[in-house]
């Protein structure tokens, strides 16, 4: 995974996070007051309202309500109920330590029965139907979501002089979290309102945002992407729960016994309904899973409300806090709804709560109104082709008086403070020299107002070619144009004495869907055959992790490519490629003839086409990154060489296809599976066959051949497959001590298969190819395996992966087979 995709990850997951109001908050423990021993299932609830929740394993509970209650009520069987007064719209640390209370009772037989809270989830699962309002035809709705992201675990020395004398008016804004406990200080907040559309038949979901405005993000039309309720959507009807790239098993899951024990503890009246109030706790702790209870209408067996947390000791990296409140209500025509959605989670570099570490909150909060079940869809969202769609194309707009009218309640005057107050942090200097310095690590340039130097991972590197490399690139901002980026770079290699240098131009003509012409050049040093997450050429952790096998050639390319996304999920790319690769005593180019050949030409049109059916996209004025789609995503090309156009250019015919998934398979993790095929039609020269991906470094690729070296095999006609497997620590989690360490198995096998006509075939003198093969490269008809396991999630950031070579292990003239190889990996996932 790359250091860019993680970040993006990263910042959809603290964006589908929730938000912390002026609310009344409370927090407390509950304990037996004759021993100390916390009290398990307590009852906790604001009195008068149905906000309330059971004390988990410690006797910890934690509530907040916008309702103007004062008074917070404990109860539990066997002990004399209490009662307290809190302060409205802040927070309290409320405990609580309980009388047991004796009663003198005859003799009970206790017999063996049904768990009778299974046959209440049963009726759950089975009008799941009726309830779920993902099965209704069709539903509208407005909504209207609320995040906040805030700094806690400020040490006192955080106050200090310089900081005082830049941002000493940010504290007067320090407030405490229910979640944590802990102060905490606002760094964003952001408001939202949209229309939300659902179909079954045909099926979508879409989200048009009519209006959004976001503090503390620079880049906020780009973020505006992320601020509805679409992305970290929470339904517990699911069987599982999609938050930050986790899959957390549902309460309501169809099979929920298999992870969690249920426990009928009371039935309420909700407003006039009979309520189950059902506490459910985990069975074990090797799968993503939660804890808390949930409330259910006991005409309908829907569910009416839920309050979950994620327990301790759950395998999950740099979320130390999470939970989740759900509440629903009946409408006008007897449907279910939701009512109010809450995310928050704390995000920490470590999960222990005696760190002292600053971290972060986020919360999510989305309240829905105007719920409008079985109406026809208009006809402007049915021709929509994204997801979410941003009305107007511009976001960023609307008064204050617009805000008052679509909020369901109104905000403090802290809460109003907010916006201009982190608004005025990125105005001073010493924030913008630190927003500088982070930005320059995650994306590579450090940007002044017009030009961004870099990237600085490329200023020096080594290879056997060049000797010592050094670079300098750079390109304009947006502050230039948010139209047309310019780019360039210039570099000298000490041991080869050239110098190499590049630059492209991009213009794009649409954002929203994106229609981008981009025209490059390059006179430079590439490692043709590497794969698609191989570390690119001139990079110094490249260079560092070289195992002694780089082939690097000299190439002369100029491209022209223009991108035009059709529909959301649906990618047309044509492309012109002119290019001369030249030969070098790492990779020779002999005639049959045994004649040296100085270089081969290159002259072709490309068009490919690429389907993602539901990705998740972030947008960039001049780049997009993809996030991911739970449906494979295919990707279909095809090059046609052209001869005339330049000296020695060849005529062929590349067709090329692929597809790459992500199925989930809780408990038992997620495989990752890509296959890739092609076929070339003419006569070329090696360098313009299928080159199979061999990986020339100690660093973990997973689309390339761990025990493979470049130029080792080729074809014309092939198809490869890679294959992972992640347990997420169902194995390894069951270990003891191992299991504390939070290692994740993975399991992982690769292969290809290929063929060459025998006008292709340079191994062999008299077949017609018009380049011999470098000493060792052959085809690939035996077909070639590897396979390996691996261990990921060491210090949550490193891992290691032990690859063998199955096939193809007797030696090879002019080639080292490599039958073993040790493989090192950086992943941020959660």
């Amino acid at each position: 995974m790359t250091c860019r995709r993680i970040i993006l990850l990263a910042a959809a997951a603290l964006w589908t996070a929730g938000a912390v109001a002026q609310s009344t908050r409370v927090r407390g423990r509950v304990t037996d007051a004759s021993t100390g021993l916390p009290l398990q299932f307590a009852s906790v609830v604001f009195s008068g309202t149905t906000v309330g929740i059971t004390t988990d394993e410690q006797g910890i509970y934690a509530l907040e309500t916008r309702d103007t209650t004062a008074r917070i009520e404990v109860s539990i069987v066997g002990y004399a109920p209490q009662s307290r007064r809190v302060e409205r719209g802040t927070f309290s640390q409320v405990d609580f330590a309980l009388d047991p209370v004796r009663f003198d009772i005859g003799q009970v037989v206790i017999t063996p029965g049904d768990n009778p809270a299974h046959p209440i989830l049963e009726e759950v699962v089975r009008r799941r139907p009726q309830n779920d309002p993902e099965y209704y035809d069709t539903y509208s709705c407005t909504t209207y979501t609320k995040m906040e992201l805030d700094l806690t675990n400020l040490r006192p020395s955080f106050r200090s002089k310089r900081l005082q004398r830049n941002f000493g008016f940010i504290f007067s804004y320090m407030d405490t979290s229910a979640l944590t406990g802990a102060a905490y200080l606002p760094a964003m907040i952001s408001e939202s309102s949209a229309e939300l559309y659902h179909s079954r038949s045909p099926q979508f979901t879409r989200e048009v945002i009519r209006a959004s405005r976001i503090s503390g993000v620079e880049n906020s039309e780009a973020v505006a992407q992320f601020t509805g309720g679409m992305h970290g959507d929470v339904n517990f009807y699911d069987n599982f729960i999609d938050l930050f790239d986790v899959r957390f098993a549902s309460p309501l899951a169809s099979g929920g016994r298999t992870y969690y024990d249920y426990f009928l503890v009371d039935s309420l009246d909700v407003k006039g309904r009979k309520t189950y109030k059902i506490r459910f706790h985990p069975k074990r702790l090797t799968t993503p899973v939660l804890d808390g209870e949930i409330h259910i209408d006991s005409a309908t067996y829907a569910l009416q409300s839920a309050s979950v947390r994620m327990p301790r000791g759950v395998n999950v990296n740099w979320i130390r806090h999470l939970r989740i409140d759900n509440e629903n209500r009946l409408t006008e025509n007897g449907r279910w709804f939701r009512l109010r959605d809450r995310v928050s989670a704390e995000f920490s570099l470590t999960t222990a709560d005696s760190s002292k570490l600053v971290s972060f909150i986020g919360t999510r909060e989305i309240a829905y109104s105007d719920v409008r079940i079985d109406e026809p869809i208009p006809d402007e969202v049915l021709r929509m082709d994204n997801r979410v769609q941003i009305a107007g194309g511009n976001p960023n707009r609307r008064d204050e008086a617009y805000w008052e009218a679509v909020r369901p309640y109104t905000l403090s005057e802290r809460e109003r403070g907010i916006y201009a107050m982190v608004d005025s942090v990125q105005r001073v200097p010493l924030y913008r020299n630190i927003y500088t310095l982070v930005n320059t690590i995650l994306v590579g340039h450090w940007n002044t107002k017009y030009i961004g130097i870099g990237p600085y991972y490329k200023i020096a590197s080594f290879n056997k070619l060049e000797g010592f490399r050094m670079q300098l690139g750079g390109r304009t901002t947006t502050e230039v144009s948010r139209r047309v980026r310019l780019s360039g770079y210039a570099a000298y290699g000490t041991r080869d004495g050239r110098f190499k240098g590049g630059g492209s131009i991009e213009a794009v003509f649409g954002r929203t869907l994106t229609r981008k012409l981009t025209l490059s050049g390059r006179h430079d040093v590439l490692q043709l055959g590497a794969g698609d997450n191989a570390l690119t050429e001139s990079n110094i952790l490249s260079s560092i992790l070289s195992r002694g096998d780089q082939r690097l050639s000299m190439v002369n390319r100029g491209e022209a490519d223009y991108e035009h996304e059709w529909r959301h999920g649906v990618t047309a790319r044509l492309g012109a490629r002119l290019q001369r690769v030249y030969s070098n005593r790492y990779v020779p180019m002999i005639r049959p003839d045994g004649t040296p050949a100085n270089s081969i030409s290159d002259a072709a049109l490309r068009a490919e086409l690429r389907f993602a059916k539901d990705e998740t996209v972030y947008r960039m004025p001049f780049d997009k990154q993809s996030l991911g789609s739970k449906y494979p995503v295919v990707t279909l090309s095809a090059a046609i060489g052209i001869p005339g156009l330049l000296p020695g250019a060849s005529e062929y015919y590349r067709f090329e296809g692929g597809i790459r998934y992500r199925p989930e398979l809780p408990p038992i993790g997620y495989s990752t599976i890509t296959v890739r095929g092609g076929h070339i039609v003419g006569t070329v020269p090696y360098p313009l066959l299928k080159l199979h991906e061999g990986n020339g470094t100690y660093f973990y690729d997973p689309y390339a051949f761990s025990c493979m070296d470049y130029y080792e095999f080729a074809s014309d006609s092939w198809v490869a497959w890679f294959y992972e497997h992640h347990f997420n620590g169902l194995l390894l989690g069951r270990l003891p001590l191992i299991k504390k360490l939070r290692w994740r198995e993975v399991l992982v096998f690769k292969g290809v298969w290929g063929t060459l006509s025998h006008r292709n075939d340079g191994s062999r003198p008299g077949s017609g190819a018009p380049l011999l093969f470098p000493a060792g490269m052959s085809s690939v008809s035996t077909p070639y395996l590897e396979a390996g396991f691996g261990v990921e999630n060491i210090f949550r950031l490193l891992r290691i992966d032990c690859i063998w070579r199955l096939t193809h292990r007797e030696p090879v003239a002019g080639e080292e087979v490599q039958r073993f190889a040790v493989n090192l990996g950086v992943q941020l996932k959660f």
